[in-house]
């Protein structure tokens, strides 16, 4: 895993002392993740979650406002492009009175030593550089977790060393360009730590495990230092190789920054002066919070979130484990752990390649075949210690395991700590803390807050806090906070990032790439089908809908008269491309007057510079009196229209048209229009086709 970070120092101070209060900073996030690469790289399985992972620990402890970060998911290089333009707008409508302003930019993908790749589209570094230039703030910090991203630094002289940054003052211009592997190097992600390398340590270090001076701040240069030795140590023995810092350096000054601040943290794990050794931090559901080696003599604080979490203690020929409650609001203290076995690490190549193993000391959990339990901790599983592996867990109450290969059934809740391969099957909910291979079904919930791939089945609640490949059915709520691929159907959806289709009363979701059916759809970017009642988007590619609500869409009035009625009324509503057609017009003669109403859905076209073709279809009724004495008739027209737009909002349209009128048998009513009518089919009276003209003004 490459992780490059980029300081640029704009106009004037680039960074500030160190005791100067937070309130004088206002920090902006960029957060970005994008697991495709194009034709011939390898999916990353880690991408979106380091992103998640990094953009909470910004939001919590790196002064970054909820309504200052951008999270963006599986981008291609529009999106990226457009987050960046819509940052910088969103910073340049912000108060210029802020002492000093500064742009966290982070992206975990694919890349080479010419430039980003999301989702195998290119984004050449030097465009990287000039597009972040433009953005009006004092400080500019950019990550970068991808292979090859040293290459950013090569044609200026970058060199592979130890991290450079060591002096804290109150100035800095020019740029830093910093690369956590050299461009001839790959980047690693690992399936034991759930993460890339590089972020997995930089995280840990902005939590305090980098607070090498031990005053509650986490500087750029102890992250960067911290983030790099245990890069390297980590990735010498992978058959990745290791991987080594690169950087380039041209700053009038030296200087670095605070970017995290621990102090006023909430709930924290103090690791007291004796405890030595490689540590480990996972919370209850199996997930790697933090890692660092910990010399004696050094009293350490990390910011946790309030649970429950399992801590391992690793040395030289002895192993460790504690299990510890962190509260809300409060200072937990550790001070002893117990041995505990590990798990071998896999490791893949970010970029591309095979599937790495790291000859990490380690062994597997206990097996226990059959868990017999009541409820838990009254079951077969204590035989050995609770963290063992089961088969075949059966549970009257309640069942609860550290990892499942085969089959879980309880009657009332099921629980496995880590993964769980197989099927899961309980009255009440199914829990699991890791991944899922397989499927859950419960009458209450299913809760998977690792990898999804299979079936999630709940008369309740669905709930998969990482991605999910699969289907997800519920009777009333479905979420996904990162990506969803596959199904989700019940009566509330929400995900990050949809691949696939979301069914439901109420569909919620970041960027989609399917479908949306529903009574009220939210999209961001959608690429794909929107239909329901309502439609509300960023963007969509088709919104099909009573009323859709697309931002950079179109809504636009026209008056027009044609061969049926000379006066109409129309509103065109949806996405640049497709838009769904209102139309009512009328026939105002005495004698036969008819009022006419459609409903019709339409493509547009951009021709020529300020030309455009509309190609519409619609249906709809006519009425024959002003009160509707007589029955409505149907009616059915396709239009070809050319556009010219005359200025900015005024445009003029002329086009031709096919009606198809069905009516009933005792009213043929030939005066619908003047133009040629001839009939079809072998009804009495028969239906009629007839060509017509129309002309008209869009507003």
């Amino acid at each position: 895993m490459v992780g490059a970070l980029i300081l640029l120092g704009a106009t004037g101070a680039a960074a500030s002392p160190v005791e100067e209060p937070r309130a004088s900073i206002r920090r902006y996030a960029l957060i970005i993740g994008s697991s495709e690469g194009g034709a011939g790289r390898e999916r990353l399985r880690y991408a979106s979650s380091d992103a998640l992972a990094l953009s909470q620990v910004m939001e919590e402890l790196g002064g970054v406002a909820p309504g200052d970060r951008l999270l963006l998911l599986e981008a291609d290089r529009a999106a990226l492009l457009t987050a960046i333009a819509r940052m910088g707008r969103l910073i340049s409508s912000t108060s210029p009175t802020e002492a000093r302003r500064e742009l966290v930019l982070y992206y975990s993908g694919h890349s080479d030593s010419e430039g980003l790749l999301p989702r195998g589209e290119r984004l050449a570094y030097t465009e990287l550089r000039r597009l972040l230039s433009e953005v009006p703030v004092d400080v500019r910090i950019a990550i970068l977790d991808s292979c090859g991203s040293g290459a950013l630094t090569r044609f200026k002289g970058g060199v592979s060393r130890l991290s450079f940054l060591s002096d804290i003052s109150s100035q800095v211009r020019g740029h830093a360009f910093l690369a956590s592997s050299s461009a001839d190097e790959v980047a690693q992600e690992a399936d034991s730590i759930g993460a890339s390398f590089f972020t997995h340590f930089l995280i840990s270090g902005l939590r305090g495990a980098a607070d090498a001076d031990g005053d509650g701040r986490v500087t750029l240069n102890e992250a960067y230092q911290f983030a790099y030795r245990e890069t390297l140590a980590r990735t010498e023995r992978t058959q990745g190789g290791p991987q080594h810092a690169a950087y380039d350096i041209q700053l009038a000054g030296s200087g670095d920054l605070v970017m995290t601040d621990l102090r006023g943290a909430q709930s924290r794990l103090t690791l007291a002066e004796p405890v030595e050794g490689h540590l480990f931090v996972r919370n209850w559901g199996n997930q790697l919070i933090a890692e660092l080696r910990k010399q004696p003599g050094r009293r350490l604080m990390l910011r946790l979130d309030p649970g429950q979490y399992h801590v391992t203690l690793e040395r030289s020929s002895q192993r460790f484990e504690a299990e510890l409650t962190v509260a809300k609001g409060g200072e937990t203290k550790l001070g002893t752990a117990d041995f505990v076995p590990m798990t071998v690490m896999r490791t893949a190549q970010r970029g591309g390649g095979p599937v790495l193993a790291e000859p990490a000391v380690a062994v597997d959990a206990p097996v226990v075949a059959v868990n017999l339990s009541l409820v838990p901790p009254l079951a077969t599983n204590m035989l050995l210690g609770p963290r063992t592996l089961n088969h075949v867990s059966f549970g009257v109450l309640g069942t609860r395991s550290q990892q499942v290969r085969g089959l879980a059934v309880a009657g009332g809740m099921s629980w496995v700590d880590g993964t769980m391969e197989g099927l899961q099957a309980s009255g009440l909910a199914n829990v699991a803390g890791g991944e899922v291979w397989g499927g859950q079904v419960a009458l209450g919930g299913n809760l998977a807050f690792g990898n999804g791939r299979g079936v999630q089945v709940a008369g309740l609640v669905n709930i998969a806090e990482g991605s999910f490949t699969g289907f997800q059915l519920s009777g009333t709520a479905n979420r996904t906070d990162a990506e969803l691929r596959g199904v989700q159907g019940g009566a509330v959806n929400t995900a990050e990032v949809v691949k696939g289709v979301q069914i439901g009363l109420i569909n919620i979701a970041g960027d989609v790439t399917g479908t949306q059916v529903g009574l009220l759809n939210v999209g961001n970017e959608v690429r794909g089908l929107q239909l329901g009642l309502l439609n509300i988007a960023e963007d969509v590619t088709v919104p099909i809908g009573a009323l859709n609500i697309v931002r950079k869409g179109r809504l636009s009035f026209e008056l027009w008269a044609d061969d049926v009625a000379p006066a109409n009324v129309g509103l065109k509503y949806g996405s640049e491309r497709v838009y769904v057609l209102v139309v009512e017009g009328v026939q105002p003669w005495e004698r036969t007057y008819r009022s006419f109403s459609f409903v019709g859905l339409g493509l547009h076209f951009s021709l020529a510079p300020r030309t455009y073709l509309d190609v519409d279809v619609s249906a709809g009724s006519w009425r024959r009196q002003l009160f509707g004495e007589k029955p409505s008739n149907a009616l059915g027209r396709l239009r070809v229209m050319v556009g010219w737009e005359l200025k900015r909002r005024l445009a003029l349209f002329a086009g031709a048209s096919l009606s198809y009128y069905d009516a009933p048998q005792d009213d043929e009513d030939r005066e619908v229009s003047w133009m040629p009518q001839w009939t079809v089919g072998g009804g009495s009276p028969p239906a009629r086709l007839w060509p017509g003209l129309l002309l008209g003004v869009r507003i």
